[in-house]
């Protein structure tokens, strides 16, 4: 995957951070929201591995995970 390919990212807040004012940062570091799911302090984003790594390195950042599909044995 070269670094302009965009995937989901499932973007992890620290617990003192309102997930809703951190949008414009996300945006700004090329981050498109999809889904902001406060109560449990995540936003879902789409963008590139660059971006990704750009918002990695936000102090109100834990964590940035690219998205992951699972199926159960069997499931075609």
């Amino acid at each position: 995957m070269s670094s302009n390919d965009r995937q989901i990212y499932v973007i992890t807040l620290a617990d003192q951070v309102q997930p809703d004012s951190m949008i414009g940062q996300l945006q700004s570091h090329g981050v498109e929201v999809k889904e902001v799911l406060a109560a449990l302090g995540q936003i879902i984003g789409q963008g590139s591995e660059q971006a990704a790594e750009q918002v990695r390195a936000l102090d109100a950042v834990i964590s940035v995970d690219a998205q992951r599909t699972y199926r159960a044995l069997g499931d075609h």
